[in-house]
């Protein structure tokens, strides 16, 4: 739900760039904030960041903070 409700905030703002050039740079601002959400999103879901259990969790190297297994 959260994703969803990121992705069509990323899409208003891409929009809204079109449409209301004078806000550029505070558009830009929330777009980049937006994708920055969605990708860790996506990265927590496929297991590449520390700590997290996913279907690539066995094939990245691990952290000083995780013991081996």
């Amino acid at each position: 739900m959260l994703t969803l409700a990121l992705a069509a905030g990323l899409l208003a703002v891409l929009v809204g760039m079109v449409v209301w050039q004078r806000q550029l740079t505070l558009l830009m601002t929330l777009a980049s904030l937006l994708a920055g959400g969605l990708l860790l999103i996506w990265m927590q879901a496929m297991g590449l960041l520390p700590g997290t259990q996913g279907p690539l969790a066995d094939r990245r190297p691990h952290t000083l903070q995780e013991p081996l297994r």
